[in-house]
């Protein structure tokens, strides 16, 4: 009989990607296996094959005798070094050629290195050493390896008149391909307008930009390989992803990526967050002392992460949600924001911990500031969750519904925008519009209750019991 189907097509291309006389299975096979068989697996990282929609991660097995000692490379090593990213900003290119758009272009590169440098989880080269590239052309395969970079930053002028245009690249060195590009145009009569206006767009574009092209090389890196940077980068996407199999996937990795660095700032605040979401949606596997082992970790992050910007800000988020110590949420939060206040990311954590300590201003005009500097930034719904929440609690009900739909827009699975969406709509009565809201948390978030809401220390709690005898009345569950 012939069979068909995606594991026969997975097994026909991973024989094909055999070498002569050897055997490659894919992951789900090598994991049924692994524990049973006396069998030795070397890790190929991941390949894209034909007529399979998402990369196979391929593992060869090992058919030479085991070495005396050897430890098997199917298993990650407790500890490597730290493989961080390596950054560079180029001098811009001035085809205007006067010496005003020179000084003003020397500007805006020394902006951005020092803005950058801010972000923490990569390391920026000096502004001398960088500049040392000034009015050469140089491959920029050549200049990354002389750097020693995975990244750099390009840009260049055209004046006419009074006007220029102002040219930017994120480029991957090893493959010279554009990560992202933009234009700003402008004119020198306000100079210092016009270089923050490059500086904040930049920033808010880079970041997301290259902490995604880390994922993904983290992603194809062979698991042997894997630091604990690679494995916190790896946890970013089902971390946030907001189901039970994600939060599963995500704290499976910051386990390991702790065993191999208990005190990444990173790591912690990244399982903070996720032990906490298990805790008030009340998924499966989770444990009574989740809520403590979440302020923990949000702690760790907190005291480990001084000079780390989003580790902060999600510590302080998670610390505000589960404690009444709002003073000491606040404090993180606003030290994040003196390292890094164009970060849409930070931002959306700032206005979260705000919101819950009952800063409604600040966490409205913070929110608003995310969603203006980084559209590309993936967990944006979060900081449009942030300004419904926000706008909810400061009576401006209106505003609260259309950024309620755009963080259900960001992520359905997401279930606390739905519950500003029906308060909302019960608020300007639109009971149709709020029981839809319901039976769509129904939908994408079964697990969801009322105790989900009273599990999070808001600080107005009058506020939150009126929040929740509303939700009861368009028949949320207890």
């Amino acid at each position: 009989d012939l069979i068909y189907g995606d594991g026969v097509a997975v097994a026909s291309r991973l024989e094909a990607l055999a070498e002569p006389g050897g055997i490659n299975i894919s992951r789900a096979v090598r994991d049924q296996v692994r524990d049973r068989l006396p069998i030795l697996f070397e890790d190929c990282g991941e390949h894209e094959v034909k007529n399979i929609s998402r990369p196979v991660r391929v593992f060869r097995v090992v058919l030479e005798e085991r070495p005396a000692g050897a430890a098997s490379t199917g298993r990650r090593r407790a500890a490597a070094p730290v493989d961080r990213p390596a950054l560079s900003v180029l001098p811009f290119q001035n085809l205007g050629g006067d010496a005003e758009t020179e000084f003003f272009l020397d500007s805006v590169a020394e902006d951005l290195i020092t803005e950058l440098a801010r972000a923490r989880w990569f390391s920026i080269v000096a502004r001398n050493t960088s500049f040392s590239y000034k009015g050469k052309r140089a491959d920029s395969k050549q200049v990354a390896r002389e750097l020693g970079v995975r990244y750099m930053i390009e840009g260049s002028l055209r004046k006419a008149g009074n006007r220029v245009r102002i040219s930017c690249q994120l480029v991957e060195a090893a493959t010279g391909q554009h990560l992202w590009a933009d234009r700003f145009d402008g004119t020198l009569e306000d100079t210092f307008d016009l270089q923050d206006r490059i500086t904040e767009r930049v920033i808010g574009s880079v970041g997301p930009v290259l902490r995604e092209a880390e994922i993904e090389r983290a992603r194809r890196k062979p698991e042997a390989n894997q630091d604990a940077y690679d494995l916190t980068l790896r946890s970013f996407p089902p971390a946030f992803a907001e189901t039970a199999e994600d939060n599963a996937e995500a704290l499976q990795l910051l386990t390991e990526a702790l065993e191999a660095d208990p005190v990444f700032a990173m790591a912690n605040a990244l399982a903070a967050w996720c032990y906490q979401q298990r805790h008030l949606m009340d998924w499966p596997g989770a444990q009574p002392d989740d809520r403590e082992v979440a302020r923990r970790m949000a702690r760790a992050a907190i005291d480990g992460g001084a000079d780390a910007p989003l580790a902060l800000a999600l510590g302080g988020s998670v610390h505000a949600s589960l404690t009444r110590d709002h003073d000491f949420a606040l404090a993180a939060v606003d030290r994040a924001m003196m390292i890094n206040t164009n970060a849409a990311i930070v931002l959306a954590f700032d206005a979260l911990t705000r919101c819950i300590c009952g800063s409604y201003d600040a966490a409205i005009e913070h929110a608003e500031k995310a969603l203006q500097v980084s559209p590309l930034e993936p967990l944006v719904h979060l900081a449009a969750f942030a300004l419904a929440l926000a706008c909810l609690l400061s009576g401006r009900s209106v505003e609260a519904v259309g950024h309620a739909r755009k963080a259900i827009e960001g992520n359905r699975n997401f279930a606390f925008p739905y519950c500003v969406l029906a308060l909302a709509s019960v608020t300007l009565r639109r009971p149709d519009e709020a029981a839809q809201a319901v039976r769509q948390l129904a939908r994408f978030a079964p697990q969801f209750r009322l105790g989900s809401l009273r599990r999070i220390r808001f600080a107005d709690a009058a506020r939150l019991q009126s929040a929740l005898e509303l939700l009861r009345e368009v028949h949320l569950p207890d």
